[in-house]
């Protein structure tokens, strides 16, 4: 184990090529052009794309990450990480320590009377984390990470003892709302939910990047590798919600940024990716109860 934590963003370049990249409480901005690296016993680490794309190849597995995804990377793993680029390539790289994961693990969902019976419990392992690529809009601990990063990227000053706590409960919460999706799959072997998982989240990747294109079904079956069929099916199980109900709404939030920015009615709708201004109105009275003009006259706009 490399023994370095940090309360301050380490930015990093040739020298992370002669680690062993297991650190301890850390957050590193790296910066390269080109980087190789094969890690044989990592940290649990999250790694958060800013510009430019990394990949991990991880049992035989590609993962690239980019601008708004990250990647999680249990502890004790091995993995290749690769990039070239003729420009800098940048990222964030969160490592997590054993002691805080074990302790706010433990201590999550307690009761306030069993925490001042027991204040010191932990658990005796460390929990397992579902390794993808993940949206910054698909979790909670996505959310946290592109509100942090612009602060992270800026060097201000941060109560970093506090951010590896409160980094340890979002990555926590976020897999105990992945087990809860993962249940609602209807395949016996835990295998098999978590690969279905997998390919759904790509699809819903591709719904968070593109919500405001024309998106058919098509497309997203091939994103996903799986039938046009099985992917509403599951995509229904995991997520409660279909593909196109989650466009919809996607595209219903973001028109509330634009009425208050104000924007036309003509131009939210071209801009979402709807039919007209009647299709948009319609849609947009039928989910919240009032005309989007009308609330457009609230926000004073």
């Amino acid at each position: 184990m490399t023994k370095f934590t940090s309360l301050r963003v380490q930015r990093m370049s040739d020298q992370l090529r002669h680690q062993e990249l297991n650190f301890d409480n850390v957050v590193i901005h790296s910066r390269f052009t080109h980087f190789e690296k094969r890690v044989k016993d990592s940290g649990l680490s999250i790694k958060l794309g800013h510009i430019g794309e990394e990949h991990y190849f991880i049992d035989d597995q590609k993962y690239t990450i980019r601008p708004g995804r990250f990647l999680v990377i249990n502890r004790h793993r091995s993995f290749d990480c690769y990039l070239r680029s003729e420009t800098p390539v940048e990222a964030l790289c969160f490592y997590l320590s054993e002691p805080i994961i074990r302790e706010t693990a433990a201590q999550l969902n307690r009761k306030p009377e069993a925490i001042l019976d027991d204040p010191f419990l932990v658990v005796e392992e460390t929990p397992d984390f579902l390794e993808k690529i993940y949206h910054v809009r698909e979790n909670e601990l996505g959310e946290f990470l592109a509100a942090i990063k612009p602060v992270l990227v800026s060097g201000q000053p941060m109560d970093f003892e506090s951010l590896y706590f409160t980094l340890a409960e979002k990555l926590l919460r976020s897999q105990q709302h992945i087990e809860r999706q993962l249940q609602g799959i209807t395949a016996k072997r835990r295998s098999t939910r978590e690969e279905l998982y997998r390919r759904l989240c790509i699809a819903r990747q591709y719904i968070l990047e593109n919500f405001h294109k024309d998106i058919q079904l098509d497309a997203l079956s091939r994103e996903a590798a799986l039938s046009k069929y099985h992917l509403l099916r599951t995509y229904k199980e995991a997520f409660g919600t279909t593909p196109y109900r989650q466009v919809l709404d996607l595209r219903l939030e973001a028109s509330k940024a634009l009425l208050a920015g104000g924007y036309t009615l003509e131009e939210i709708a071209y801009r979402l990716g709807f039919s007209d201004r009647r299709s948009f109105t319609k849609s947009f009275k039928k989910a919240f109860g009032v005309a989007p003009s009308v609330l457009r006259e609230a926000m004073g706009k």
